[in-house]
């Protein structure tokens, strides 16, 4: 073999090698993947879409690819468990609330990436930092409320403060995740005061108990109540107008009369004599006497010596 042939072999080889190195600059992003591409580890490409890209081949540029799509999750209080593992219920973080009572509450963080550049450089640990600022801001939040509000309304108060104010403090942080939701998993009461607690929220219930059943009189006897004095008022009513028909025919009869008296007083009077002397009587016990058949007259007048 020639040196021309051995120059024009080595030639090729080099070539060979060189389109096998720049083919190795050809890289994939999956549809559910953002990459990262760094140049001499400066950021050049933050946010690389799904697709078939290229780079220049190491060491000059390093892709990074993460799931942007995949919804993870840290506990609060209590430490997740990978599958294929015995879960236990968790036990929660011990909390003091605002009237002095003892909780021990657990809680779920689910969040995605949001910005592949800042969670890969700027969080050297995001799970850690994420569960972290949760329980800071659990503690805090839990502080403020009493345990009876804690265990009741207030639990959905306690999910959307810890969102909120976590989604804020990664966002100082630049930590390019975001958080999806936060749910509380457990509240226990301390035993201490379970007791206690169930007196209280018995006592409450009793009370409202109560409350609905003076409402329920008080709607039932209002009705009948309003009844009745309407029923009153209508017989008062009928009463009035019966007492007035009964004056004013009294008046016109008594009208009458005198108009017969005016013609003829002494047969007016007479006659009013006698209608009244057979009401009286009528109501009078009478006494009949008879002396011999009635020939012998009957003296019923009574006198009295001087």
């Amino acid at each position: 073999m020639t040196q021309k042939r051995k120059v024009q072999l080595v030639g090729i080889l080099f070539l060979v090698l060189i389109a096998g190195y720049l083919s190795t600059g050809f890289f994939t992003v999956a549809p559910d993947e953002q990459a990262v591409i760094r140049r001499f580890g400066k950021i050049i490409s933050s946010r690389l879409g799904p697709g078939m890209h290229y780079r220049i081949p190491w060491p000059v540029d390093q892709v990074n690819t993460l799931k942007t799509t995949a919804v993870m999750k840290t506990g609060v209080g209590f430490e997740l468990v990978t599958e294929g593992q015995g879960q236990e219920p968790p036990l929660g973080m011990e909390l003091l609330t605002g009237d002095t009572n003892i909780l021990n509450i657990a809680m779920v963080l689910q969040y995605v990436i949001q910005d592949p550049a800042l969670f890969l450089f700027e969080v050297e640990d995001p799970q850690k930092l994420i569960k972290n600022v949760a329980a800071s801001i659990l503690t805090e939040t839990v502080l403020n409320l009493p345990v009876d509000e804690v265990l009741t309304s207030g639990r959905l108060v306690i999910q959307d403060t810890v969102k909120q104010k976590t989604q804020e403090a990664l966002d100082r942080y630049k930590s390019g995740i975001h958080v999806i939701s936060a749910n509380i998993m457990s509240i226990n009461l301390d035993p201490s005061v379970v007791q206690a607690f169930q007196d209280v929220s018995n006592a409450r219930a009793d009370r409202e108990r109560k409350i609905n059943e003076a409402h329920s009189y008080v709607n039932n006897l209002l009705p009948k109540t309003r009844g009745e004095a309407q029923s009153l008022l209508l017989e008062a009513q009928g009463y009035k107008e019966k007492k007035i028909s009964e004056a004013t025919g009294e008046a016109n009869r008594f009208k009458e009369f005198l108009k017969e008296y005016e013609k003829s007083p002494d047969v007016t009077r007479t006659r009013l004599y006698l209608e009244y002397m057979e009401k009286i009587l009528s109501k009078v016990k009478k006494y009949y006497i008879d002396s011999d058949n009635g020939k012998i007259p009957v003296n019923l007048r009574l006198s009295t010596t001087p």
